[in-house]
C-alpha cells in the first residue's frame, strides 16, 4: 500500500525549543528530510519563540534543492505571548504580521495564514477585524489561503459558520489536541466543518503536546492529574510489555499513539512535529503503519498480545474521551 506522505505536514513549532534544544543543522536535516519524502505542509507561527527564522534559514539554506513552490508555509498570526493582553487582531497588525512572518521565511508570499489559538479573543475581533483583512490580502495574492487555529472546537466551528453566513468560508481550520488516544471529540466536528464550507481540515499534536510520548509530560502541560496520572499507567503497562517481549527500541506508548492518531482518515493533514530527520523518518514510517492497521476505524493489532495491550489502553483512558482543558487557562 502506498502512503501520501503529502497528508502529514511538519510541525515547525518544536524549532522554537518548547520540546528541548535543537541546533541550526539538525532542523535544516530535518526539513531536507521532510520535503524529500514528499511532505509539502510547513506549519509554524511567530508565537513558536524563533521557529519561523530558524525555519525560513533552513529553506533559505535548501533553496537549490527545493524551490519555494515545492512546499506550502503555513503560519499564523494575532498570538504573540502567552497572555490574553499579548494577542492582537487589530486590522494594522495582521498586516504588519504578515510582512513581519515573510521577511523571517524569505518569501514573498504565505500559503497559509492562520488566526492563532481564536478562543483567547472575542470573536466579533476574529471574523469583523482579523479575517476581513487576510481575505483582502488573499484577494492581492500576498496569502494564497485563510484559516484558523484553536483548541475549543465549538469556537472553530462558530467562526466557521459565521464565515460560511458571510459568504466567505475558510479555507482551512487546525485543531489540535482533539483526536488522540485520550481524546476523539474530533470526528463530531467533521461534517460540520465541511457543512460550514472548511476546504482543508488539519489535525495537530498526535501526541497531545507530549502528554503521550514516552519522555516525562512538559511540566507546563494542561491536562489534568488524573489525565496525567492515567497516561503514566498507560506508560508504566507499554514499558512493561515491551521489555517482556524485547521490543523496547520499536514500541512506546508514543508509537501506538501515532498508530491510533493517523488511521483517522476524515481530516486532510495530520501535522507532527520533528526537529531531527530521524524523527521524521520515524512519523512517515507510523503514518504507513498506521494506514495498515486502522485503528481509528476499528483496526486491529496483528499481534493478540500487543492488541490486549491496546485495549488495555484505551480502557484506561476511555474516560477522558470527551475531557478538555480550560482554554484559555485561568492564569492567561
Amino acid at each position: 500500500m502506498l502512503c501520501d506522505n503529502s497528508k502529514i505536514g511538519l510541525g515547525c513549532g518544536v524549532f522554537g525549543g518548547a520540546y528541548g534544544p535543537a541546533s541550526q543543522s539538525d532542523i535544516v536535516d530535518t526539513v531536507r528530510a521532510a520535503l524529500g519524502s514528499d511532505i509539502t505542509l510547513l506549519d509554524t507561527s511567530p508565537y513558536y519563540n524563533d521557529s519561523e527564522v530558524r525555519l525560513g534559514s533552513a529553506l533559505l539554506e535548501l533553496r537549490n534543492e527545493f524551490p519555494r513552490s515545492s512546499y506550502r508555509i503555513c503560519t499564523k498570526l494575532g498570538r504573540y505571548g502567552y497572555r490574553q493582553a499579548d494577542f492582537d487582531y487589530s486590522a494594522a497588525r495582521v498586516v504588519d504580521s504578515v510582512n513581519e512572518s515573510m521577511h523571517r521565511l524569505h518569501t514573498d508570499y504565505l500559503d497559509i495564514v492562520l488566526c492563532h489559538d481564536v478562543e483567547f479573543v472575542d470573536c466579533q475581533q476574529v471574523v469583523d477585524v482579523a479575517l476581513p483583512k487576510l481575505f483582502e490580502l488573499k484577494r492581492r495574492g500576498i496569502v494564497r489561503q485563510v484559516g484558523i487555529s484553536g483548541y475549543p472546537l465549538d469556537v472553530l466551528l462558530r467562526i466557521a459558520q459565521v464565515q460560511f453566513e458571510r459568504n466567505q468560508p475558510l479555507d482551512v481550520c487546525l485543531s489540535y489536541c482533539n483526536f488522540n488516544l485520550h481524546c476523539q471529540l474530533l470526528p463530531d466536528y467533521v461534517p460540520q466543518l465541511r457543512d460550514a464550507g472548511v476546504k482543508t481540515i488539519v489535525a495537530a499534536s498526535p501526541l497531545s503536546m507530549g502528554l503521550l510520548s514516552r519522555d516525562a509530560t512538559p511540566p507546563w502541560h494542561p491536562a489534568k492529574p488524573e489525565l496525567q496520572a492515567a497516561v503514566a499507567r498507560c506508560n508504566e503497562l507499554v514499558r512493561s510489555f515491551a521489555g517482556l517481549n524485547d521490543c523496547a527500541e520499536d514500541l512506546s506508548l508514543a508509537t501506538m499513539a501515532e498508530d491510533f492518531a493517523f488511521s483517522y482518515d476524515q481530516v486532510d493533514v495530520h501535522l507532527v512535529g520533528a526537529k531531527t530527520s530521524s524523527e521524521v523518518c520515524c512519523a512517515l514510517e507510523a503514518y504507513a503503519r498506521a494506514q495498515k492497521l486502522r485503528l481509528a476505524s476499528g483496526g486491529r493489532y496483528p499481534d493478540a498480545g500487543l492488541q490486549q495491550l491496546y485495549e488495555q489502553i484505551r480502557q484506561l483512558l476511555g474516560p477522558f474521551a470527551g475531557y478538555t482543558w480550560p482554554s484559555p487557562p485561568a492564569d492567561a
